[in-house]
């Protein structure tokens, strides 16, 4: 009985999981080396996917300088990052890699590499970076879109050419032991806009694209919208003509701001049948040196600066009370930190092995 409690293996399975659920990943982690039992249920795919759908959204803030990657985030309860900013040096990393022009799914990043024209999928929780397969493209570069089937539980990376009329995509899946892409045909003759804005909701990724069917096609901005499971293609009308916009995640839907009308934030009401927008316009509330770079969970506008700097400042505006608040950056150094940095607003951890 000593023996058998000094194990824990008097408590049912169902409980030490629950129990395990609730913990942080690092603590997670290294629980797996207390027994052959525990470390059978956190790598579970179930207990894996159950993680990722409980976990708390916040906003991770990465840089790509060479080969090393800095790595913070935020709770919306913390007023500064009162720690110094962490750096990784990975080397799977090229010369000249950047982060996907989308915000984090399901706790996965995606890394374009422009020299080998390799994407990469990175887990910030774990560290690990997967570096894929080269899609066979036409163009010189590649646009890469990471998208999650929570039905299934996988993550997929779909490419498409950079600045040239898509006939079809390159498809790879996650975990399936696939060792090169998949053809899949895109439906629609459409040209996919240079580094396009793109975000996955709800099991579709959304990016935006030209028209290649109306003339003149490059003043026709569509949506393209791809269903990572089914793998098919739609397209959704923008509600007017917008010139350089970028698709955010707001209360759920899909949203964007016109460039050439910041006041005003459109959502995309009913995807799947009338395809209905609506609007709300607010006080502008930052200046041009300042890039929107998503929402939070709370509804606020997280801007980031263009340029950062020992004292640069995280703002959020929230659109609804107007209340304007900003975070300060601490530990950051000049002549390591790299001046272009992407903010995740709402990543959350995943144990997802790569």
């Amino acid at each position: 009985m000593k023996k058998q409690a000094t194990s824990g293996s008097w408590l049912p399975n169902d409980l030490i999981s629950e129990i395990l659920l609730r913990l942080p990943a690092k603590s997670v982690g290294r629980f797996r080396c207390v027994s052959k039992l525990w470390l059978s249920i956190t790598t579970d795919p179930c207990f894996i996917k159950s993680f990722g759908t409980i976990q708390r959204p916040s906003l991770l803030l990465c840089s790509i300088k060479g080969q090393n990657m800095f790595v913070t985030t935020h709770q919306r309860s913390y007023t500064s990052f009162s720690q110094p900013i962490p750096r990784y040096h990975m080397k799977a990393l090229g010369q000249h890699c950047y982060f996907s022009n989308m915000d984090s799914v399901h706790g996965l990043i995606c890394i374009e590499d422009v020299c080998s024209r390799k994407p990469l999928v990175w887990n910030p929780t774990t560290g690990q970076l997967l570096v894929l397969p080269k899609p066979k493209m036409s163009s010189r570069h590649i646009n890469a879109f990471l998208g999650y089937d929570s039905v299934g539980g996988k993550h997929k990376v779909m490419c498409l050419p950079y600045k040239k009329t898509c006939y079809v995509c390159r498809v790879f899946t996650l975990g399936s032991g696939q060792e090169s892409w998949r053809t899949v045909r895109t439906n629609l003759k459409h040209w996919c806009r240079g580094f396009a804005s793109g975000q996955c909701i709800n099991g579709v990724i959304y990016y935006l694209a030209y028209n290649i069917s109306n003339k003149p096609w490059y003043l026709c901005t569509v949506i393209m919208s791809f269903d990572v499971r089914s793998e098919i293609f739609h397209t959704i009308e923008l509600p007017s003509d917008f010139h350089d916009d970028v698709l955010i995640t707001y209360e759920g839907r899909l949203a964007c701001i016109d460039e050439d009308n910041d006041k005003r934030l459109w959502s995309l009401e009913d995807v799947d049948n009338k395809q209905k927008w609506s609007f709300q316009d607010f006080r502008k509330p930052l200046h041009k040196l300042f890039e929107l770079q998503g929402f939070t969970q709370a509804g606020e506008f997280v801007y980031v600066p263009y340029r950062f700097q020992k004292s640069s400042f995280i703002k959020f505006y929230d659109p609804v009370s107007n209340i304007r608040r900003r975070l300060k950056l601490e530990g950051i150094e000049n002549e390591e930190f790299g001046n272009s940095v992407k903010g995740f607003t709402n990543h959350i951890e995943s144990l997802m092995p790569l």
